[in-house]
């Protein structure tokens, strides 16, 4: 526990945490920079992270839920 707190603080500037917004989810220094990579070449790896180049979505099979109410079906 005190090792992983070490890196927090580390990378929080010697805090905890941090809850100035926008700076939450991210660290400064050494130990930021090797988990970055770390995700980057992981996530590169497992194809995951990626832009989607194609948007166009096949809705043909898409029925709208039928719900039994009080109010009835509106369209």
């Amino acid at each position: 526990a005190e090792r992983v707190m070490s890196n927090i603080h580390q990378m929080r500037g010697g805090k905890d945490n941090d809850p100035n917004f926008g700076s939450r989810m991210r660290g400064e220094g050494v130990t930021a920079d090797l988990i970055k990579q770390r995700f980057t070449i992981a996530s590169r790896k497992l194809g995951i992270n990626k832009v989607r180049t194609n948007l166009d979505l096949d809705t043909t099979a898409f029925m709208p839920p039928r719900v039994a109410s009080a109010q009835g079906s509106l369209f």
